[in-house]
């Protein structure tokens, strides 16, 4: 069983994972292994204000990703399809921090620098 708030997330992704095969000690090129697709998930982006030095306020862009256990790990590429307006958005999975039972991601868009 997932996260009791699964119900809630309207958003799917695709998880895409790059695999690395050692052969004779020797590390070859990563390989693009397509996961689970259609995985309920929640994507929330957005502005946060941060007083930087001097008491001058800075916005800091914060985009984040919620799923169930066991399904993205950091370094994960996810297509993201948004429910509400149908956006394709396309993210790097970053640092993730276990929520009850589910996990929050960190997450970088591919589109923004």
């Amino acid at each position: 069983m997932g996260s009791p708030l699964e119900r809630l997330w309207k958003d799917t992704m695709d998880i895409y994972r790059n695999i690395e095969e050692t052969v004779d000690e020797v590390t070859s090129s990563h390989e693009e292994l397509q996961l689970p697709s259609g995985v309920k998930c929640h994507y929330s982006g957005g502005s946060l204000t941060d007083t930087g030095e001097d008491g001058i306020p800075t916005l800091i862009n914060s985009h984040t990703l919620f799923c169930g256990l066991n399904t993205a790990k950091e370094g994960d590429k996810v297509i993201i399809t948004q429910h509400k307006s149908g956006a394709v958005i396309t993210l790097t999975v970053g640092e993730g921090f276990p929520r009850g039972a589910g996990m929050q991601y960190s997450v970088k868009r591919s589109d923004t620098a």
